[in-house]
């Protein structure tokens, strides 16, 4: 899970990371008291899950109130790649004398972490290792071990602090290393960290949090409940796996790959499916209703199931659906696609209600076309 600005800001503020004075703009905020509580000229930035947020016009400075409530308004109607703005970040403007990179990153496949940083800030990373890779200094060290005075003092020596700037960059970078071990960090980045006559302070910042790690780490669970919406809250309760589309098509299916090409063969022929649902395998009658219960809420035109039971059980399945369409007498048109362990009995149920049921995923994916004709 990757935190935006102002989130992973609330973590270094509790760290005890230097940072600028800001405010910041909920949707549902009144937007003029907000910003009346403000001095300006200040920096506007957009809170959205997207990288060069600058070129995309997304961070601008404004002189005045006026500015300011302007460009809040319009950002919070912007859609880019998808994402909406989800707050705006309103924050003083520092007196700039030089933009640093700093970072702790996880290299798994080495089992390693590194201290990454740069005296080219500012920028992304990736252009800089791209256009000039020498000006990236890199010092890697275990979990065991952690991060050392003596490698952040190397690193921060190589891109050219020294005396009291060096003392200050090592302690934010032990205090990036508190908060990768503390809070289970895969990423935690500064960029820019940058000079000021008042010394050091972190103007930006991103993470990437460990979303397995929720269960023992508090924040990483608020994060998590904070961004799912409340269909995603269901699933993650129920124990499949969601995610809202824009079609008029419900769908259930059990394993990912299975659901994935199910999807690709609806857009191959222009059908539009409403959900993702992956029901999972040795799906219970209780995990299968509730994941029928959660498509009903979405209110398709139809539902298309799609089981190949291995170690999910089709007669499982079968008495799941039946009890769904019991208790939901407005449940839209189902069509079903079943086969695997169990499959005769699962059929035999169904059949005994009334209800029609197939093997080949094609002739189900065409009475869908049929039932939205």
């Amino acid at each position: 899970m990757r935190l935006l600005e102002y989130e992973s800001k609330d973590v270094f503020r509790k760290f005890g990371i230097p940072l600028a004075n800001s405010i910041l703009i909920n949707k549902n905020d009144n937007i003029s008291e907000k910003v009346n509580q403000f001095s300006f000229p200040a920096i506007v930035k957009s809170q959205i899950a997207i990288g060069s947020r600058k070129k995309a016009g997304l961070i601008k400075i404004v002189r005045t109130k006026e500015e300011a409530i302007f460009l809040c308004k319009e950002y919070f109607k912007r859609v880019v790649a998808g994402f909406n703005v989800e707050a705006i970040l309103i924050e003083e403007l520092a007196d700039i004398e030089q933009e640093y990179y700093c970072s702790i990153a996880l290299d798994a496949s080495e089992r390693k972490f590194y201290l990454i940083a740069s005296k080219e800030g500012g920028i992304d990373i990736e252009d800089v290792a791209k256009n000039n890779p020498e000006a990236i200094i890199k010092s890697n060290f275990s979990y065991k071990e952690g991060l050392t005075n003596e490698i952040a003092k190397e690193v921060g020596e190589k891109i050219g602090f020294s005396g009291d700037l060096l003392e200050s960059a090592i302690k934010i970078f032990q205090k990036l290393w508190d908060i990768t071990v503390k809070i289970e960090a895969h990423l935690v980045e500064i960029n820019p960290l940058v000079l000021t006559p008042k010394g050091l302070i972190a103007v930006d910042g991103k993470m990437i949090l460990d979303d397995n790690a929720a269960f023992r780490q508090p924040i990483i669970q608020n994060y998590l409940d904070k961004k799912l919406s409340d269909f995603e809250k269901i699933a993650v309760e129920a124990g499949f796996s969601f995610v809202e589309l824009d079609g008029d098509i419900g769908i259930l299916a059990n394993g990912a790959g299975l659901t994935m090409a199910l999807l690709d063969v609806l857009s191959q022929l222009d059908l539009k499916p409403a959900n993702f649902l992956d029901v999972g395998g040795g799906a219970s009658k209780e995990r299968v209703y509730k994941a029928l219960d959660l498509i009903f809420k979405l209110k398709p035109r139809c539902v298309l199931i799609n089981i190949f039971g291995g170690i999910t059980r089709c007669d499982i399945v079968a008495e799941a659906i039946i009890q769904a369409l019991k208790d939901f007498t407005e449940a839209p048109p189902i069509v079903i696609r079943l086969i695997g362990t169990n499959e005769a009995e699962g059929i035999e149920l169904l059949k005994n209600e009334g209800i029609n049921v197939f093997k080949d995923v094609m002739d189900a994916v065409n009475k869908v076309k049929e039932v939205l004709a």
